[in-house]
């Protein structure tokens, strides 16, 4: 009564016209709330108020039974006190929102101090490395000095030019550490791709043919010589504007690979546009010296930059029949010959494809936050196949089919005994039956499962939190885990009021099975949900 004793009502229902008394809070007739909504700004102020403060006693109340008395919301609810509580509905999108929101913003904080932390101990390592090579080359370079003097100060002429040599290119070795050093502490404001690029990468973006000669020339170079050779070529190609063309949205990694320094002290770099061969174009190169040899473009199924991208701009029709050649060449698992997901699945894995070599950070916070996404869809999947477990682990017709052939026995057992006459009566009169006694609804299942699902999100949401505030959320998520898998326990033996040793081992076996209905539904709906988005 509480809820309408403030609100203004009207004579005559709006709705269906029937006259109202004083004292309904609802049509009799049509059942629409007696509420006159015409009220001045403060009343609806008022309303406004009134109803956080409701919610407010309602949010307390619950989140007081739930972390002082495991189980009890869920027992007060089910013996019918549910007034004082937040729904078991409305429950679980609260701490689900709250939840999901903070693993998002975790996960948001985790990709970036993973990147800090991964360019750092980069930095690090190669700084450690070039040091000791420093110091190596310093001491050398010492040693190198004093042979020097040595022989200089000996008017000793032999052997002055391999000293001076030795001291000059240690010397230059020294320089060259200083500068790729630097040069390291330079890309750390940037992300550092964990794939490397080689010449393979490169001969797939320049469209060379998969069995052209130029790929076995290229391979069988030292890897300190492959570099040079490439950029030899693509200097070449640049050339024939008619059989090749430029191309596009280069990586930086690209870039940089085919980027040069001419003259002293990098007085001027710079990079080549950079041009790929057309489908099935040949063209004469010169690989080295006066060796002359022709190079060709591949059919246009060589999986490069550009065929994704012209992939992602494929008709179904177009895809159906590519992804019927690609399932011919093994190259593509068969999805239970459901052509939707076939063609959503490799769309989204070529999209990904193309975002990690665009922007590899952004590519890992866009997985990162889909696989939330399928997260929150798996968990409102698995809550009432959870209670489902529980209605077939606590229900007494599961006890009694388990039990059956212990109780033929006892039954049997029962009927030697009187025959024998050892025995003047019997002891069970009836044939046991394989399903005795009664279960639970349910729908008392699915709220237990409701509501520990909710206790689950809130516990970490406040112990992980504050653990990840104070510094040590791995010990946090360690200690919220198991405190959550005694407050399970104990919410178990709350409602459903058997022993503990008992509850003991049903907690066992419905974890187990609960890791396995979670990562098969995790695994179904994050590929129909990868397939489908």
């Amino acid at each position: 009564m509480s809820e309408h004793k403030k609100r203004r009502k009207v004579e005559i229902c709006h709705n269906c016209h029937t006259l109202l008394r004083p004292e309904d809070n609802f049509c009799p007739n049509c059942g629409q709330e007696n509420h006159d909504l015409k009220v001045p700004i403060g009343h609806l102020l008022f309303e406004v108020v009134e109803g956080f403060t409701h919610l407010d006693t309602k949010l307390f109340n619950t989140l007081r039974s739930i972390f002082l008395y495991p189980g009890k919301i869920t027992k007060d609810f089910l013996e019918g006190r549910r007034g004082r509580y937040i729904p078991p509905i409305r429950l679980y999108f609260l701490a689900s929102a709250v939840f999901f929101l903070f693993l998002g913003i975790m996960a948001d904080e985790a990709i970036e101090q993973g990147q800090n932390g991964s360019l750092n101990g980069f930095v690090d390592k190669v700084s450690t490395t070039k040091s000791k090579e420093e110091k190596e080359n310093k001491k050398k370079l010492k040693e190198a000095s004093q042979k020097l003097k040595a022989i200089k100060s000996s008017n000793d002429t032999n052997g002055l030019y391999e000293a001076q040599q030795d001291y000059e290119e240690i010397k230059s070795d020294i320089e060259d550490l200083k500068e790729q050093t630097n040069e390291i502490k330079k890309q750390t404001n940037g992300w550092i791709d964990f794939v490397d690029l080689d010449a393979g990468e490169i001969l797939d973006e320049m469209n060379i043919h998969e069995d052209d000669t130029l790929r076995t020339l290229i391979k069988n170079l030292p890897e300190t010589k492959q570099r040079q050779r490439l950029i030899a070529i693509q200097k070449q190609i640049v050339l024939d504007s008619i059989n090749t063309e430029e191309l596009t949205d280069v990586s930086n990694e690209m870039s940089e690979y085919f980027t040069e320094t001419i003259g002293t002290k990098n007085q001027l770099r710079y990079t080549l546009r950079l041009h790929s061969l057309k489908n099935n174009a040949k063209i004469q190169i010169n690989y080295f010296q006066d060796t002359i040899i022709t190079i060709q473009g591949s059919d246009g199924n060589l999986e490069n930059k550009a065929y994704k991208e012209r992939l992602l701009k494929m008709s179904d029709r177009e895809l159906d029949s590519l992804l019927s050649i690609r399932q011919k060449r093994g190259r593509d698992l068969n999805i239970m010959g459901l052509k939707p997901l076939e063609r959503g699945f490799l769309r989204n894995v070529t999209h990904y494809e193309l975002a990690f070599e665009n922007d590899a950070e952004e590519a890992i916070r866009e997985i990162t936050h889909f696989g939330i996404g399928v997260f929150s869809v798996m968990m409102f999947i698995l809550m009432p196949i959870v209670a489902y477990l529980l209605k077939i682990i606590y229900s007494t017709r599961t006890h009694s089919f388990f039990t059956y052939p212990f109780r033929i026995l006892r039954y049997l057992w029962d009927w030697i005994l009187y025959l024998i006459r050892f025995r003047k009566t019997r002891k069970y009169q009836g044939i046991p039956r394989i399903n005795e006694g009664h279960t639970r609804y349910y729908y008392e299942h699915l709220i237990f499962s409701i509501h520990i699902h909710s206790v689950m999100f809130l516990m970490i949401v406040i112990f992980v939190g504050a653990g990840i505030f104070l510094g040590y959320w791995r010990q946090a998520l360690t200690a919220t885990m198991f405190g959550f898998a005694l407050y399970f326990i104990v919410a178990l033996k709350v409602v459903y009021r058997q022993r503990i040793m008992k509850t003991i081992f049903k907690s066992f076996i419905l974890f187990f099975l609960y890791m396995i209905s979670f990562f098969t539904i995790l695994s179904i709906t994050g590929a129909i949900k990868f397939a489908l988005s």
